[in-house]
C-alpha cells in the first residue's frame, strides 16, 4: 500500500469528522477551530509527503519533466479543498474577533441611555 493510500483517506476522514461534529447552527469555539486547523495542517503535510515521494519516483523515469508536471498537478488538486477549508476557518476566526472586539467596546461604553433622555 502506498503512502497516499494510507494517509490521505485517514486524514480526510479525521477532518471530515471534525467538520461534521460542529453543526452549522452551533458556533465554533476557539478550541474547535484550532483542532480543525491542526487536522488541515496534517493533511497538508501528508500531501507534501506524497508529492515528495512522487517527485523522487519521477527521477527514476525517462520522462522526468512530464512526471513532475503531473505530480505538481496532483498536489495542486489535492491542496485546493484544504485551502478552501482553511479560508473558511479564517473567515470564522475573523468574524469571532469582530464580535469579541465589539463586545469589549460595548462593555467599555458607559450606560448613557438615562442621560440622553434628560437633554432638551
Amino acid at each position: 500500500m502506498s503512502a497516499r493510500g494510507f494517509w490521505l483517506p485517514l486524514i480526510c476522514g479525521v477532518s471530515l469528522s471534525l467538520a461534521c461534529s460542529s453543526h452549522a447552527s452551533e458556533p465554533l469555539d476557539r478550541a474547535q477551530i484550532q483542532a480543525q486547523k491542526e487536522a488541515l495542517q496534517l493533511e497538508r503535510e501528508a500531501i507534501a509527503a506524497n508529492y515528495a515521494l512522487a517527485a523522487r519516483q519521477c527521477w527514476q523515469q525517462f520522462m522526468v519533466n512530464d512526471c513532475l508536471s503531473s505530480a505538481r498537478l496532483q498536489r495542486r488538486q489535492s491542496l485546493a479543498p484544504v485551502e478552501k477549508q482553511e479560508q473558511a476557518l479564517r473567515a470564522v476566526q475573523r468574524a469571532m474577533s469582530v464580535i469579541e472586539r465589539q463586545e469589549r467596546l460595548d462593555a467599555k461604553q458607559p450606560q448613557t441611555q438615562g442621560f440622553n433622555d434628560s437633554r432638551p
